[in-house]
């Protein structure tokens, strides 16, 4: 029988759980978990755990003498600290510590048998939205769903939304679309330079929105090509045909963490107004 090993990813700065249930392509001997996306919009955070299995059960804090360092192309370490004494989430004290477009960023976790580091590279162009076009449609016709902010659920309208935008070049970036500014960012699929959507999660009882379009690094896009198909998988369809249509080469879990497993990756964003069509007075 296969051994499975449990990945405990911990949005960053919040207290809810996240468990899900992969095979192991590793030792069952618990390894570190690394979880960070940069951006020039967010501070810096990073949150440390560690992998477990059924043999080991999870710790609140594992690694204690833990050491989180970040710096830029000037390879200048900079050192971050514990967001709380007994929290697994290192920020940088102050906000001191700038991430810009473009540019180059390394993290290194020192812990007391190994080093844990991964690399990334800030997007350097963000995709642009050029017109957005939201329709209001009344309640018999919407749909009502939901979105994810801090980690929790909040009901939203279900509105006809069309993006145009001009895309990076780099064909391995991905894209996402948002009208709230902590929901989760997973994958919207852009074709020929416009995204289209039926019901798209807008604001209940606003008659218009920020709207906010995600450049994600290849790093970032490759993670959640891995998450959608889990999703797929989870909801039974053929994990082959979703490695056919969706992925480029890469197997899941995708990691880019050296000596360890998790993320290291970052993003862009853009944003515009839009104001929604024949919203009732």
């Amino acid at each position: 029988m296969k051994k499975l090993i449990y990945f405990l990813f911990v949005l960053l700065a919040v207290a809810c759980d996240n468990y899900h249930t992969v095979e192991a392509p590793w030792d069952t001997e618990p390894i570190p978990v690394v979880y960070s996306i940069l951006s020039p919009d967010t501070p810096v955070q990073v949150y440390l755990n560690q992998t477990c299995s059924s043999n080991y059960s999870p710790i609140k804090n594992p690694y204690a003498e833990a050491k989180v360092f970040i710096c830029g192309q000037d390879s200048n370490w900079t050192e971050l600290t514990r967001l709380n004494p007994d929290t697994c989430v290192f920020v940088n004290a102050g906000n001191s510590f700038f991430v810009e477009k473009g540019k180059t960023y390394s993290l290194k976790v020192e812990l007391e048998n190994i080093t844990v580091y991964a690399q990334t590279t800030i997007p350097a162009v963000a995709a642009k939205i050029v017109a957005a076009t939201c329709t209001y449609k009344s309640e018999e016709e919407n749909v009502f769903s939901g979105v994810r902010i801090d980690n929790e659920w909040v009901r939203v309208n279900g509105f006809p939304l069309k993006i145009y935008c001009n895309l990076p070049t780099d064909k391995e970036f991905g894209y996402d679309f948002s009208a709230f500014r902590n929901a989760d960012i997973r994958l919207s699929y852009v074709i020929n330079n416009m995204y289209e959507s039926n019901s798209f999660p807008c604001p209940l009882d606003s008659a218009s929105f920020m709207l906010r379009m995600y450049t994600l690094d290849p790093n970032y896009n490759k993670y959640q090509i891995e998450r959608s198909i889990v999703e797929m998988d989870d909801l039974g369809s053929s994990p082959i045909i979703a490695i056919i249509q969706k992925f480029g080469g890469v197997l899941p879990q995708f990691s880019n963490i050296v000596n360890g497993v998790g993320l290291f990756s970052s993003y862009v964003t853009d944003s515009t107004r839009v104001v929604i069509k024949d919203y009732p007075q």
